[in-house]
């Protein structure tokens, strides 16, 4: 207001205009980039502190994943390896500890809200539509989760948002050099997550719908970018290769359904829902139609770049839902793309609302924004909130440490401790106890009809001929035959009831196992 009135009161010549205002756009971008580093900088001290506190264990990928960190290789059985050396350098610099593994997690979310705000400042020329995508998204439950928990998903989103702005400067800000490095990120992000693919249609689609891009079909550096891709991703074709396409076999098998069906695409629909929260989620539905709108109706920049990124991602993932099982977290690359545009369509409508519009947009936005915050500060204290267990999407991150305890006193009890190993029937009970049981001793994952994992490609439990094991099944229930003719005998189970807020969340049953005899191996055909 003031800086309006001081221009009523004192006729300017147009230069003179020009020259304030550049000056005032110059201010409030320097205002909005500090508005956001702040911003970020206390969800990461939060982030960080809460990790400290060390509430939630290390879930059963981020423990899987360790066990990767301990065996360096080219690739794995179902992703890349960059995880896994991700994992190894925390831990080798800081020690092993669920806060070291974790502390990744943290620090890439920090860097990819910084790339997506450089992103939406570079597309629109304005730094206020990466301000408000980022801040909406870090408030969500999917990228809250995402900032504190190492999966695969940290580096994968961002080694996407690195490229999606290189491709940009590249495609649209004519930078040949941006198409280089552009190809470097889409191979890191091969190596944390083959969903890196989604670059290739939107790229196509893209290319497609804006003619003037076309131009880069014919240019070397498209080619040059797609060679640095595959030249960083061939280590993982080397090691599939070696291993009979393991990784192809495993993604193939990935959605595989029964047929059409609604089952699966309503519960993929409310999964997004639960992960954004319904306000956010109607935002970006709107948001998309925005974009589509003016993007690819009417070949407006940036909305066609950013929903040529967004819609093969999102429309692949309807079509798997339509027949098969998609998790909550497959789609999550479509939205720093659609929240960018998102945002810029909320900002050029707000330009045409009157005083009261805008003050519903502003409400809208806030109501959004606390109930976003909301539900990711509740993820954090379920326990006391009565949350059941069923939808407690932090059960799976609870008891390990526990259950750890129990298994270490009960090795300590055996005759031999130091030749006593560990066993199960699944792969994220072995991560687990090789993480919190004391020593770390050896871990073994028996194949007893499952789909293989990354277990069934390294030693197996029959080296430990002879040594005594402890075997963890989930629940209590009679001991499976197989497991107790690898044995001169066996006793147990000792059950573990792991309890949050005055309920049973899990229970596991604990068996002892003397004079390993060794195990067939799967008699019925893989499983991937």
């Amino acid at each position: 207001m003031d800086f309006l009135e001081s221009h009523l009161r004192a006729p300017l010549t147009d230069a003179r205009v020009a020259e304030d205002l550049s000056g005032r756009r110059g201010d409030d971008d320097r205002a909005a980039a500090r508005g956001l580093a702040l911003f970020l900088v206390a969800v990461t001290a939060l982030r960080l502190a809460y990790l400290a506190s060390g509430v939630l264990d290390l879930s059963p990928d981020e423990a899987h994943y360790w066990e990767w960190s301990r065996r360096l290789d080219l690739s794995y059985y179902s992703k890349g390896p960059l995880v896994a050396y991700l994992i190894y350098a925390l831990t080798a610099t800081l020690g092993t500890s669920a806060f070291a593994i974790r502390v990744g997690a943290v620090l890439l979310s920090l860097l990819g809200a910084w790339v997506t705000y450089r992103l939406g400042r570079e597309a629109f020329g304005n730094p206020r539509p990466g301000v408000l995508a980022v801040l909406g998204l870090q408030l969500t439950p999917i990228f809250w989760a995402g900032s504190v928990l190492m999966t695969i998903d940290p580096p994968f989103l961002v080694s996407w948002v690195v490229a999606l702005l290189l491709f940009y400067r590249g495609a649209v800000g004519g930078s040949r050099g941006a198409w280089l490095l552009g190809g470097v990120a889409v191979g890191l992000g091969l190596l944390a997550k083959f969903s890196m693919l989604f670059v290739v249609p939107g790229l196509a689609l893209y290319l497609w719908c804006a003619p003037a891009a076309r131009r880069w079909l014919r240019h070397p550096a498209l080619y040059v970018s797609t060679s640095l891709a595959l030249a960083v991703f061939a280590p993982v074709v080397v090691w599939n290769a070696r291993q009979g396409w393991v990784s192809a076999q495993h993604v193939a098998s990935q959605g595989r359904g029964d047929g059409l069906t609604w089952r699966y695409l309503v519960e993929f629909v409310a999964s997004q829902i639960g992960v954004l929260t319904p306000l956010v989620a109607g935002i970006l539905v709107w948001g998309a139609w925005y974009g589509l709108r003016e993007g690819f109706g009417r070949q407006r920049e940036p909305y066609r770049f950013l929903m040529a990124f967004a819609t093969p991602i999102l429309l692949f993932h309807v079509l798997v839902a339509s027949q098969g099982k998609v998790q909550a977290n497959w789609a999550a690359a479509a939205y720093p793309p659609l929240a960018l545009v998102t945002a810029g369509a909320l900002l050029e409508r707000r330009e045409r609302l009157r005083s009261a519009g805008r003050r519903a947009q502003t409400g809208l936005l806030v109501a959004a924004a606390v109930l976003a915050f909301a539900v990711s500060a509740a993820g954090h204290a379920t326990d006391h909130l009565g949350v059941p267990t069923w939808i407690d999407p932090t059960t799976r991150l609870k008891g390990w440490g526990e259950l750890g305890s129990v298994v270490s006193t009960v090795r300590q009890g055996m005759p031999v401790p130091d030749q006593t190993f560990l066993l199960s029937d699944r792969y994220q009970i072995t991560s687990e106890l090789a993480f919190y049981v004391a020593g770390r001793p050896p871990a073994y994952n028996l194949n007893l009809g499952r789909r293989l994992n990354q277990y069934d490609l390294w030693e197996g439990p029959n080296s430990r001929m002879g040594w005594d094991a402890i075997y963890v099944r989930e629940g209590v229930g009679e001991l499976d035959s197989r497991v107790a003719r690898a044995f001169e005998r066996t006793d147990g189970p000792l059950v573990v009831e792991i309890r949050r807020g005055g309920r049973v969340v899990r229970t596991f049953g604990v068996y002892r196992g003397y004079g390993f005899r060794g195990v067939p191996g799967p008699s019925a055909p893989l499983k991937y």
